[in-house]
Parts: C-alpha cells; sequence; structure tokens
C-alpha cells in the first residue's frame, strides 16, 4: 500500500471521513430530535413508555422498526433514536469500508481480519 508524501493513507482519509460524517449526522439529527421533543411537550421523559426500549428486539430490527415508524414514537424521539443509530453504525461501516479497501488493494492478510471483526460486530449487533 503506497503512502503519499504528508503521511496519510487513503485508508485513513477514508476513515476519518466516515467517523466525522457519522459523528456529525448523529450530532444533527439528535439536535433536530431535542428541538421537536422539547416543541411539542418539553423535555419530560416518560420511563413507562415502550417507545423508549429496544426490550426483545436485535438491533437491526430495531433499526427497521425505527425507520418505518413502527415503534409508535414521537417526531422528537424518531430523530434522536435515528441519531443514535448513526453514531452505532459509525464504527460499523468504518469496518466495512476498510474490509472493502483491503480487497480492493488485495492485501489478503488484513481482509480476512477485518472480515473476523466485520462478523464479530454483526454478530453483537444481532444478538443484543
Amino acid at each position: 500500500m503506497k503512502t503519499p508524501k504528508n503521511g496519510n493513507s487513503k485508508l485513513e482519509t477514508i476513515i476519518s471521513l466516515i467517523l466525522i460524517a457519522g459523528v456529525i449526522a448523529s450530532l444533527l439529527l439528535t439536535v433536530v430530535g431535542l428541538f421537536f421533543y422539547h416543541s411539542f411537550g418539553g423535555f419530560k421523559i416518560i420511563l413507562d413508555n415502550p417507545a423508549v426500549f429496544i426490550d426483545g428486539q436485535n438491533f437491526f430490527s430495531f433499526i427497521w422498526d425505527t425507520i418505518g415508524g413502527g415503534n409508535g414514537r414521537s417526531a422528537g424521539l424518531f430523530w434522536i433514536t435515528l441519531g443514535v443509530v448513526i453514531l452505532i453504525l459509525t464504527p460499523y461501516v468504518r469496518v466495512i469500508a476498510s474490509f472493502l479497501f483491503f480487497a480492493f488493494t488485495k492485501d489478503i492478510k488484513y481482509v480476512f481480519i477485518t472480515l473476523f471483526v466485520l462478523v464479530a460486530l454483526t454478530i453483537s449487533l444481532l444478538l443484543h
């Protein structure tokens, strides 16, 4: 893998852009959600509300229900939850990008290492 003159590789640039974009998107969505949540009911959070729990689901079905609106969330909770989901998925997307980069550059050793990490993360998200 060639490294440019400034010392940063293409992979480091890709990963840093993914991480920055994920954190900024998450922050913006969460702020929008807080605005909606405050505008339509204040900041009172009712802990008995089942819409604030992921009970009995894996993370991917939770994402599917959240995007589909199946959890009965208010607009504020929807945007806050979407921001948190993006924040949680940011490292997952980073591993996918690393895997694709190593596969494209045919670095077999790192393909298997990142594939192992990707499988471990996927299983972890499926079990929670």
